[in-house]
């Protein structure tokens, strides 16, 4: 038997196609069949790879009892968040408002109008730990529909009017609601503030908070920004140890690269296993450009294996391929569950390792003497177990996480390196967690900028193909010139939300970048085949791209100044649901935040466009970071990134030289935060649709190298080689 999600493209509907629930997509035909038969309506709101998602499906949805009274009772809505982030982000603060909290599954009942009445999260199939049982929750909010319908009206009414007024609240604290007529003050005095705060909020086990440790990817941003000149060490200081904590731990998957989406524990020893393109897509990124700004070798070296690691991951694990074999854009996530051969799930369970296991590796590849030590793995049953507990004999066929002691030495790094190839084999022996092969745009576009960015950095030219693959097919497949729309989604037209815009834009950005250094021949051999770079795509191409992305995004966005700013569409039932506010949510969470994106976006197509408008612009959508940024720097990071390239306002064009001069160029202005473009007249050619910052950018003497450095679109006299390039970008030379 199947349901109506058996028509779903999404891998979290069809993982609820089989039930009994009548699960209707979300969308408006499933409220006005509410209000038909004058029902409520049950939104259970998740996404592919959540666990507890999972576990609650297993429990209540697969029960027969359950979904009965479902059917009879309510109208039963299936969203999938990655699809509907917007559907999510209304429901999501409805019941942060109504509960305290917030996460997935998010179990919200409301009226057929979309108002919120009732929410939770997961409920059990019996009471336990002061949680209702799921059905005694729909048990109550039948007999509350049935018998107090005016008293649940007037809840859906008061709660949307008070998500009313928290929206008015984040318009006014990011500023959008404000004409900018003075000169913002300097960030300075900001940074001193963020700094001492978050060196106050630093954890002993690193990163910025007790249990449970996520990945503070935002401020990272931040941190590799402001580090970027060089005039303040403390903030490298302060990223390197967050790097140290997190690559000593589980949440890196040290056998088959990547990043988990968080540890539970505080010695970051056991991760919740999904693992998310978003979050790699940012620590790709970050870790690149760690390894460039450090001048710590190992760090240099530890930065560099994070990127490596994480890029391959994608490759092999993420990367879809069309009919043809070309690049047809990396899924959301592999699950944090693995279904076993008796159908039963069970978390984590490919990315574990027993003791005997290790210890068989590493003995066949003579180095258990060095790896013993290192080794302090926990199993996901008991993530504080103590040294003692998890050293005895009895223990050592408990499969645990591969995490170490400490971040690995020298020697410890190549003997670790000696195993994972036979641990590897190990684990593709094993059930693989699923995955889903939904392609998001914004996500895509920030692992082409990630990719992009990194392979410059790290000088590698597969991660450079790879981003320009990717690139060529969002562009293809998902942005209609026509139409000047995006879709978020390659099967379904249309609906792209601000952070689709924004992320796709600044991957094209960094691809106009690299273009001049993306390999022309001979496909790398993890990306097979097709016809996506036989000519390569110039670099003014991609800046005309960001353009026609950007400009399409002003107009269906409000973002011009004076507009109504707003992060997605409006609708009828969302806009009913926020008490008739557009939506702009200003904060960095799992993702960064839209607006942060679209200014760094428009902050970049300023630079290459020679515009000041554009640039004051950009400026004026994150001068919030000023009054704010300091009080909650983990939610204003991006923010906080994108005020500081407004500050510095960099551009680099160089033209002449050999290709490895102008990479050498072309790494100190990504490295340095800087907007950078080749303008030699085989990579942009000399026309009127050149872009602005490589126009009137000639090579040397005899084709010698000129990297002309401009600050605020004024530009000094070019210098002849990257040393001359960096002491001017107020960079300390390495030692």
């Amino acid at each position: 038997m199947t349901n109506r999600l058996a028509d779903a493209h999404s891998a979290y509907l069809l993982q609820h196609a089989h039930q009994g629930v009548d699960w209707w997509q979300y969308g408006s035909d499933a409220f006005a069949e509410a209000d038909r038969r004058d029902v409520p309506v049950f939104l259970s709101i998740g996404y592919a790879a959540c666990h507890w998602c999972h576990v609650m499906s297993a429990e209540s949805f697969d029960d027969a009892t359950i979904a009965d009274y479902l059917n009879r009772n309510f109208v039963a809505v299936k969203v999938d968040r990655e699809e509907h982030p917007d559907v999510d982000a209304v429901y999501m603060a409805a019941t942060q408002t109504l509960t305290g909290q917030g996460g997935w599954p998010m179990s919200v009942f409301a009226l057929p109008d979309g108002r919120t009445f009732h929410a939770g999260t997961y409920f059990p199939p019996a009471p336990r730990h002061g949680l209702p049982s799921f059905g005694q929750v729909l048990a109550g909010v039948n007999e509350a529909w049935s018998q107090r319908r005016t008293s649940v009206e007037e809840q859906a009414g008061h709660l949307a009017a008070h998500l009313g007024d928290m929206a008015d609240a984040q318009r006014d604290l990011l500023g959008l609601s404000t004409l900018h007529d003075a000169a913002p003050g300097a960030l300075e005095p900001v940074h001193a503030a963020v700094l001492a705060r978050l060196a106050a909020d630093e954890d002993t086990t690193g990163g910025f908070g007790p249990a449970p440790k996520f990945p503070p990817s935002s401020t990272l941003d931040y941190l590799l920004e402001l580090a970027s000149a060089g005039e303040h060490p403390e903030a490298l200081e302060l990223a390197g140890r967050t790097f140290e904590a997190m690559a000593a731990g589980a949440l890196v998957d040290h056998v088959g690269g990547g990043f988990a989406r968080y540890c539970v524990d505080a010695a970051w020893r056991v991760p919740h296993f999904e693992k998310m393109l978003y979050d790699n897509a940012q620590l790709l990124r970050h870790a690149a450009r760690f390894a460039a700004l450090s001048d710590d070798p190992d760090q240099r070296d530890l930065g560099a294996r994070l990127a490596r690691g994480t890029a391959g991951w994608m490759r092999r694990e993420l990367l879809l391929t069309d009919a043809d074999g070309r690049a047809a854009g990396l899924a959301s996530s592999l699950d944090a569950d693995t279904v076993m051969d008796d159908g039963t799930h069970i978390e984590g369970a490919t990315y574990l390792f027993s003791r005997a296991e290790l210890r068989e590796a590493g003995t066949r590849c003579d180095v258990w003497e060095t790896l013993e030590p290192l080794l302090a793995g926990r199993s996901p049953e008991e993530p504080a177990a103590p040294a003692g507990r998890v050293d005895a004999p009895g223990y050592d066929d408990v499969p645990v996480t591969v995490a170490f002691e400490r971040v690995p030495d020298a020697a410890q790094w190549r003997a670790w390196d000696a195993v994972v190839p036979t641990l590897r084999q190990v684990r593709a022996g094993q059930a693989q967690p699923r995955r889903d092969e939904k392609v998001v745009a914004g996500w895509n576009g920030l692992a082409v900028r990630a990719l992009a960015e990194a392979g410059l950095l790290l000088e590698e030219p597969e991660m450079l193909d790879l981003a320009a693959r990717l690139g060529e097919y969002l562009w293809r497949e998902h942005f209609s010139a026509e139409d000047a729309a995006l879709a978020r989604l390659a099967y379904r037209p249309g609906g792209g939300l601000l952070e689709d815009y924004a992320g796709v834009a600044l991957g094209f950005q960094a691809l106009a970048t690299v273009a001049g250094h993306v390999p022309r021949q001979g496909a790398s051999a993890d990306v097979s085949g097709g016809a996506d770079l036989e000519a390569g795509t110039a670099p003014g191409e991609w800046v005309r791209r960001a353009g026609e992305v950007l400009a399409a995004a002003e107009g269906r966005f409000g973002l011009a100044a004076g507009g109504e700013a707003r992060d997605a569409p409006k609708t009828e039932l969302l806009s009913a649901a926020r008490g008739g506010r557009a939506p702009m949510e200003g904060l960095d969470s799992a993702t960064p935040s839209a607006l942060a994106l679209y200014a760094t976006a428009l902050l970049n197509q300023g630079g290459f466009e020679a515009e000041p408008a554009k640039v004051g612009r950009a400026g004026e959508l994150v001068d919030h970071v000023r009054r704010v940024g300091a009080k909650a720097p983990a939610q204003f990071g991006t923010a906080l990134a994108a005020a500081v390239r407004v500050e510095r306002d960099a551009s680099l064009a160089v033209a002449g030289g050999t290709d490895a001069e102008r990479a050498a160029c072309l790494r100190l202005a990504v490295r340095g935060g800087a907007i950078a473009l080749e303008a030699d007249a085989d990579v942009v050619p000399e026309t009127r649709d050149a872009p602005a910052l490589a126009r009137g950018k000639t090579p040397g003497a005899d084709g010698g190298l000129r990297a002309y450095l401009c600050r605020s679109h004024v530009c000094a006299a070019p210098v002849g080689d990257a040393a001359a390039l960096e002491a001017a970008m107020c960079r300390r030379p390495r030692s």
